[in-house]
């Protein structure tokens, strides 16, 4: 500080020193008022990808709920003719995919097949889908089988009614949506 000298006395000249405190004091405003801005920007960027998020979510969840909906629709006479509830196919077709260990596409009901429900089975991407099994085919149909296409069936009654049937050696699995259990079989004439 620098002395000045005034009529009357020795003033200390302190008005830089204030000057220097208001402009640190300005600068560190600033600084606070600029974190805090980025900081509700921040903030403000994460909430709107939490929304955009949860909006694809959404979407998603239901363009699911409507393909599981044009799903049931499809195979409403598959489900009459297998005599299974529509609320046990999703589990059902879940295990298929389980079992199978591949990427599987379910087709329609096939006279040829007994007016079962075709599965197809792709072994890795890129190649092309076969046919792997039948769901629930009219065991009148058994007669002229062949031997390397599965049968898969929702439980014991279906079993009986393939094992009452065959009429060549059969490959069953048994597939229980409600345990999560799958068994199989290969069935003697």
């Amino acid at each position: 500080m620098h002395p000045h000298t005034v009529p009357g006395g020795t003033v200390w000249g302190t008005a830089p020193a204030y000057a220097e405190l208001a402009a640190a004091r300005t600068r560190l405003e600033a600084e606070a008022d600029a974190a805090a801005r980025a900081k509700a920007a921040g903030q403000a960027r994460r909430s709107a990808a939490h929304a955009a998020a949860a909006a694809r979510h959404l979407q998603e969840a239901l363009l699911q709920a409507q393909e599981r909906q044009a799903e049931q629709e499809r195979l409403t006479a598959f489900l009459e003719h297998a005599g299974m509830d529509a609320g046990v196919w999703p589990a059902f077709a879940q295990l298929v995919r389980t079992v199978s260990g591949k990427t599987v596409e379910y087709s329609g009901q096939s006279p040829a097949h007994g007016h079962g429900l075709l599965v197809y089975s792709r072994p890795h991407p890129g190649r092309a889908f076969r046919l792997a099994g039948v769901v629930c085919p009219d065991p009148r149909a058994l007669a002229r089988w062949p031997a390397e296409l599965t049968i898969l069936v929702p439980g014991q009654t279906w079993l009986a009614r393939i094992q009452t049937a065959a009429r060549t050696p059969l490959k069953v699995a048994v597939l229980n949506p409600t345990t999560k259990n799958c068994t199989f079989l290969r069935i003697r004439p």
